[in-house]
């Protein structure tokens, strides 16, 4: 599986049924790190509105690909997955892999369950419950150190891109080393699958707003947070990596923001040549249109408010691939 091939099936998320992150250690630790250690986080519910307004923007996103030409699956709830945070990202919670369909052990345990309303698996890693010797609440205001212990695999899939048999992993907030270690041992330790892992990028949450791995040998990057190309692993230290232009600021519902202005990277691909993206962000558009990309833009009210951008909001089961493609090939 790689991000760019010609996508074939596709689950879009939804927005039914989106309820806040609790106040437990966990979601303390990985959302609300930055907030002094006294402060109370604010508690609220969706409105309706809000629900209304995200579904019939992922329904506009879900046509997009049934036009060109992909099956869109759709997530069913069901009220047994008592841990469900929402079902708007399932690029968050599951990732698949050549002929593996992985539920990640996530780094949440509300959102353990989400992977159940989305389809079956053959891997589910989502079995251990964490507890408060699992996370770091030192890391509260102090973003240098990462939120999760290293006792056992605790990552989300959105913390990961795949490009045949390379697999980038974000250390951070919701990837630990151990989880990388374990997503190498079920790839396999002695197959050619590799799991490169990007330290000291940032701290916070997933990989997709730093990176797009938009065709072979090509990228568009943050250099707000990937500050240097030594960073990457070395073969793609030659790509030709696109520095994302300054967000164009976005709009949320409530007190704050889901997530930062920096989900304008949140772009994918339907194939190597053309890019969904959101469709405020004039300058990224113009960007990858200098750059020979089709763009398709969408327009996502609460991608702020929910924290997911279009890839975020969707996963593909199928794309067309070349399985032996290394990153040295380019």
């Amino acid at each position: 599986m790689n991000e760019w091939g010609k996508v074939k099936k596709v689950v879009v998320g939804t927005a039914t049924g989106a309820k806040p992150y609790s106040h437990d250690v966990d979601s303390r630790c990985i959302n609300f790190a930055d907030r002094p250690i006294d402060e109370k986080i604010a508690k609220f519910t969706y409105p309706q509105s809000v629900i209304d307004e995200a579904n019939e923007d992922l329904e506009n996103l879900a046509n997009i690909y049934k036009e060109f030409g992909a099956e869109v699956i759709r997530p069913k709830q069901n009220p047994k997955n008592t841990r469900t945070h929402y079902d708007y990202c399932p690029r968050d919670s599951i990732t698949t892999i050549h002929d593996k369909i992985i539920a990640a052990p996530m780094s949440l345990n509300e959102r353990k369950d989400e992977w159940k309303n989305i389809c079956s698996v053959t891997h589910d890693l989502t079995k251990q419950i964490f507890d408060l010797n699992d996370y770091v609440t030192d890391c509260i205001q102090n973003p240098n150190l990462l939120a999760t212990q290293n006792y056992k695999p605790m990552w989300d899939a959105a913390n990961i891109l795949r490009a045949g048999r390379n697999i980038l992993y974000l250390l951070s907030n919701t990837g630990n080393l151990a989880g990388a270690v374990q997503l190498q041992t079920i790839l396999g330790e002695k197959t050619e699958f590799k799991v490169h892992v990007l330290k000291d990028v940032y701290t916070f949450s997933h990989i997709d707003s730093t990176i797009a791995l938009l065709k072979p040998g090509k990228a568009l990057i943050n250099t707000a947070r990937l500050r240097d190309k030594e960073q990457l692993p070395k073969p793609m230290q030659n790509w030709d990596l696109i520095e994302a232009p300054d967000p164009v600021p976005m709009p949320f519902w409530g007190d704050e923001p889901g997530m930062s202005q920096h989900t304008h990277c949140n772009c994918v691909s339907l194939d190597e040549n053309t890019l969904i993206v959101q469709a405020t962000q004039i300058p990224t558009i113009k960007k990858l249109e200098k750059h020979g990309f089709t763009v398709v833009p969408i327009h996502m009210r609460h991608q702020r408010t929910l924290s997911g951008g279009p890839h975020c909001c969707t996963l593909e089961l199928e794309r067309e691939y070349e399985l032996d493609w290394f990153f040295d090939k380019v």
